[in-house]
């Protein structure tokens, strides 16, 4: 499986849509099941001048996610932007220049 960060940007001119309640409680549940694919990890909300929201799974493929994130209405008042991406840091640059 591979990581995803999605980008929750607001959508434009959406503020008067009419939504069912976000599922978080079963996202969250079924996001912790053994095997579970896509697999939410983990959202970050940045300081309160930025209206985005982040967040991290893993996956498949990025339809997957956005499949996922309809069924549970998570976030649903935001377009996601999956994006695929691969951890690194400082270690694994030492480890590649050995």
């Amino acid at each position: 499986m591979a990581l995803y960060l999605v980008i929750h940007e607001p959508k434009p001119d959406d503020d008067e849509a009419v939504r069912a309640p976000t599922r978080l409680v079963e996202l969250a549940r079924d996001s912790q099941r053994e095997g579970a694919t896509p697999r939410w990890l983990r959202a970050w909300s940045p300081d309160l001048h930025d209206d985005r929201i982040f967040s991290l799974w893993e996956a498949d493929n990025a339809a997957e996610i956005e499949a996922m994130l309809e069924r549970y209405g998570f976030l649903d008042h935001l377009a996601p932007r999956p994006l695929r991406v691969r951890e690194w840091g400082p270690d694994e640059v030492l480890a590649a220049n050995e």
